[in-house]
């Protein structure tokens, strides 16, 4: 288990010596020993990142796999995928930008954001198709398969006075 943690934490001396120099980390991580409990979780999370040093810090720049399981949210298909997430981010030794992680002791903890972007991507609901139309309300077939005869118009009995009022043109 510290293994996986320690795996995300590089060195990030040697990188800020040289301002230009590249590391690339492309490696797979568990999600529960650094802290992605997710029901939606559907296996290993893919790191494919570039690390290059800057003169205020470390830009990482790549994208995070992120795999899930889950079911479309209008037809209950089960569905799995990876979500693929883009990472631009910053790692600062003295934290100028508000939004930057900060190296700590000559590290660069990956940690917290291979966590955060996976519990975001893992939050999603997903359908199965953009165009799904979902099950009936009524009887609750599944209208992509087949059609059904239900009457599925939303009307608010609060309004229905108004439906026989009849207006004159000007």
């Amino acid at each position: 288990m510290a293994d996986i943690t320690r795996q995300l934490k590089l060195n990030a001396v040697e990188l800020l010596r040289q301002p230009g120099a590249i590391r690339h980390v492309d490696t797979t991580v568990e999600g529960e020993p650094i802290g992605v409990e997710h029901s939606a979780l559907g296996g290993d999370i893919e790191l494919g990142l570039v690390l290059e040093a800057l003169n205020d810090g470390i830009s990482v720049r790549g994208s995070i796999g992120v795999p899930w399981v889950g079911v479309c949210r209008r037809c209950l298909v089960e569905l799995v995928g990876v979500e693929p997430v883009e990472i631009d981010e910053l790692y600062q030794k003295t934290v100028i930008d508000p939004d930057a992680f900060v190296i700590e002791d000559g590290q660069l903890d990956l940690n917290p954001l291979v966590r955060e972007t996976a519990l975001l991507a893992l939050d999603d609901e997903r359908l199965c198709r953009p165009d799904c139309a979902g099950l009936c309300p009524s009887c609750g077939i599944d209208r992509n398969l087949q059609d059904c005869d239900c009457d599925t118009e939303v009307t608010d009995p609060r309004w229905a006075a108004l439906d026989s009022l009849a207006l004159d043109p000007d």
